[in-house]
């Protein structure tokens, strides 16, 4: 219903719109009757004369992730590679639904970031969304629906109350609502307010990171400086660092382990902490907060003859940043260059350098951690290594100082920032 009305008021509002509204419906393959929701959204767009797009997807990591957060990783997944970058995803997330997700994180034990629910304004890797009905009540929804005689169908697991967000809307919420009738919007206020103090605390976070000496690119911070922060500051930083690696959060005890387990071990020790897909590990005086699975290794070498970003993984993704007289020459993407892993043996004479040097020497100079070395991925021009992505190309591949070239870098691509 919520979604019918959106796109309805859109639709009555289509002039207004710089681009096309285009619709789009997203089938999750969990009701044997979806595929006939598909087609009724079809004819839905067809009446308002709208492009439809229909997607279908496998929704896994089910038991791990829980069915709602599975299914919408899926779903937003499937949209973020239909859209264009400068498109903008409107989603249909009302005034109860923003309600049940602060009340639903209270649950699950969620610091300031989870309690500050669903933004109005978020984004997932580089899609934009915004939920423009988060301030409007189910019922004035229900009302426009009915009164522009609506079509919409209703999930049948909807009304499953094994799904907890089911629970707390059939079983509990009318209880609290009978008691407090203003609970959605006190709520909602609430997870303003919350959103508002993780700002602060963000920007606090933000000015330590810096003092931290933070690294995005390989995940690290340096160790003496975090331990010279107070402990709240501590875990405050650390919880904003892995917001921006894009990371689950661990739980308040795994995070004290980091600190205890981790940053306070022998500076030789390699000791390390698990939560979820990710890992906390110290080299050296570094601490490092990577996917556990890190960067995939390449499976067989591959061909690119241009400057688009390229998908390494699930998580990263190859882009190329101009710089005057720096990185690759143009000519070398129309000759072909050839993407690998280590192999063992590679020498590179970098740019400004007189000699030739190997990467192991190269690896160990960078204090580069050993479980990262043989996942960094390589660049060849004609058998001869051009380029250690994200971190220095070969003096043979440079252009000329007034032409520009291109320097590989590897990109963690960010997920989202909300529930």
């Amino acid at each position: 219903m919520d979604s019918h009305v959106l796109l309805h008021l859109l639709a009555q509002h289509r002039s207004q719109f710089p681009h096309t509204i285009q619709v789009v419906h997203v089938d999750h393959q969990l009701q044997s009757q979806s595929a006939d929701w598909a087609e009724h959204c079809q004819k839905i767009a067809e009446s308002l004369q709208l492009p439809f797009h229909s997607l279908k997807v496998n929704v896994t990591d089910i038991r791990q992730s829980g069915l709602e957060s599975a299914a919408r990783s899926a779903r937003y997944d499937a949209i973020a590679k239909l859209i264009n970058d400068d498109g903008i995803l409107l989603t249909g997330q009302h005034l109860q639904d923003q309600a049940e997700t602060l009340m639903l994180q209270l649950l699950r034990g969620a610091g300031n970031r989870g309690l500050g629910a669903m933004k109005a304004m978020s984004v997932w890797q580089t899609m934009r969304i915004v939920r423009p009905l988060l301030a409007i009540s189910r019922e004035d929804l229900l009302e426009y629906a009915n009164a522009h005689q609506l079509q919409w169908i209703e999930d049948p697991s909807n009304q499953n109350t094994e799904i907890n967000r089911n629970y707390l809307r059939h079983q509990v919420w009318p209880l609290l609502q009978n008691r407090w009738p203003a609970i959605n919007q006190n709520l909602a206020r609430s997870a303003q307010n919350l959103q508002e103090s993780q700002t602060l605390l963000d920007e606090l976070a933000q000015e330590d990171l810096l003092k931290l000496e933070a690294d995005l690119q390989d995940g690290s911070l340096s160790i003496d400086k975090l331990l010279m922060l107070s402990e709240p500051r501590q875990r405050n930083v650390l919880r904003f660092f892995m917001a921006k690696l894009n990371m689950a959060l661990p739980s308040r005890i795994n995070l004290q382990r980091i600190l205890d387990e981790v940053c306070l071990a022998a500076i030789d020790a390699q000791p390390q902490v698990i939560w979820h897909e990710y890992v906390a590990r110290r080299y050296q005086n570094r601490l490092y907060l990577n996917s556990s699975l890190l960067l995939s290794p390449i499976c067989s070498s591959e061909q690119i003859n241009n400057q688009l970003p390229r998908l390494l993984d699930g998580q990263h993704r190859l882009v190329w940043k101009t710089e005057q007289g720096k990185g690759i020459r143009a000519e070398l993407f129309s000759a072909g260059l050839t993407l690998k892993n280590r192999q063992g043996g590679e020498k590179i004479q970098l740019a400004g350098k007189a000699h030739h040097q190997t990467l192991k020497k190269l690896f160990q100079h960078w204090q580069i951690p050993t479980w990262q070395r043989d996942s960094i991925p390589l660049l060849f021009a004609d058998q001869q290594l051009v380029a250690i992505v994200g971190y220095g190309c070969a003096e043979i591949a440079k252009p000329q100082s007034d032409q520009t070239g291109w320097v590989p870098m590897i990109e963690r691509i960010c997920q989202g920032d909300f529930d």
